[in-house]
């Protein structure tokens, strides 16, 4: 019974909305820019270049070429905003990629969107730029959510393919520019599924690819052993039946399953120490029940996230009632104790996940 407490009050502490099993979908529609697709002459061969890098396997300098062609094209480019890219160079080699700050070209994760900085960008010299596009985005939990059930069950890059190059004769080039209009429940956690095709009736595909879209989250959970300063006892009846006293071990080495909320949204699949500083909560992982809060910050290694923390725990105990002493042989009916609280300071290590 006390165990199914402690869940329900790991559960109750997150003050979070029920879990989500439904994943819905929706096909994404995109509005082309006004003027698009643009047709500019590169006559410094920036696409030419952009294939060449493409076939050596610098797929980051090969992206360099494509912002350099699409900025002297006269088309300007948020920073802040998500481009899926695609080099149409032929149709056997279409490389699809991501352009977002100095994140790399072959990366698939988004970090949230808003309603209006998804763009789709197609760069072609040949059918004028134009091409068949679909998106399909599907909704699903966040990897604190997804993961918190089996968290409290404990206690209850792409390849680019290899070709012979190929002649690019013509530097008459098009830049197909489309913006989507993202509705609000895909925003945050989603997979985004890009497929793309010469038009309709065409079997070949030209490119695909998912895109991870998870949003940084203020919640995490982990794994907290602490010490205390504090040395207590435990007042109990023993096995003849007479009311004992029974000193705790020094330092009271324990274990606790935590809650944090971090003070700045971290990138939960991959957690940065800048803004790993967050408040803790959670319960002891033992008979009887003992909260703690507490905050803590640390370090991230390649599996795993170690913070230390300093916190202050709430323990209930037991008090004898008045009339009852210490030696005392009572009846195994009779119930010698009140509840009290008793606070210990704590500090420690915790494995953080996810």
């Amino acid at each position: 019974m006390k165990r199914l407490f402690m869940v329900g009050f790991l559960v109750a502490l997150l003050f979070i909305p029920q879990f989500n099993f439904a994943q819905e979908r929706m096909i994404l529609m995109s509005k082309e820019l006004p003027g698009a697709p643009f047709e500019y002459n590169d006559a410094t061969d920036l696409f030419g270049k952009a294939y060449r890098w493409f076939l050596e396997s610098e797929p980051n300098l090969a992206a360099d070429s494509l912002r350099k062609l699409i900025k002297s094209a006269g088309i300007e480019i948020d920073p802040g905003s998500y481009y899926v890219v695609v080099a149409n160079f032929t149709d056997s080699f279409t490389p699809i990629g991501l352009f977002h700050e100095n994140d790399d070209f072959l990366g698939t994760r988004m970090f949230g969107l808003n309603r209006n900085n998804l763009y789709y960008i197609f760069i072609s010299r040949q059918r004028e730029g134009k091409s068949f596009l679909s998106v399909l985005a599907t909704v699903k939990e966040s990897p604190f959510m997804k993961n918190l059930p089996a968290f409290l069950g404990l206690f209850l890059p792409s390849q680019i393919p290899k070709i012979k190059p190929q002649s690019l004769a013509s530097r008459k080039t098009w830049i197909d520019v489309r913006r989507f209009d993202i509705p609000k429940k895909f925003q945050k956690f989603s997979d985004l599924s890009f497929l793309i095709k010469s038009d309709l009736s065409a079997e070949k595909i030209l490119a695909s690819a998912v895109f991870d879209n998870t949003s940084r989250e203020r919640w995490s959970y982990g794994i907290a052993t602490a010490i205390t300063t504090a040395n207590d006892v435990d007042i109990k009846v023993g096995s003849d039946g007479r009311i004992i006293v029974r000193p705790k071990p020094n330092l009271d080495l324990a274990t606790f399953a935590a809650i944090n909320y971090h003070f700045q949204p971290v990138d939960t699949e991959s957690p940065t120490l800048a803004s790993s500083f967050h408040l803790l909560g959670g319960i002891r992982l033992i008979d009887f029940l003992e909260p703690i809060i507490g905050v803590g910050g640390g370090t991230n290694l390649d599996v795993l996230s170690l913070h230390l923390f300093v916190g202050y725990s709430v323990e209930i105990a037991n008090e004898l009632k008045s009339g009852y002493t210490i030696g005392q042989k009572i009846d195994r009916n009779i119930d010698p104790f009140k509840i009290k609280l008793r606070g210990k300071p704590r500090f420690g290590i915790e494995i953080k996940f996810p």
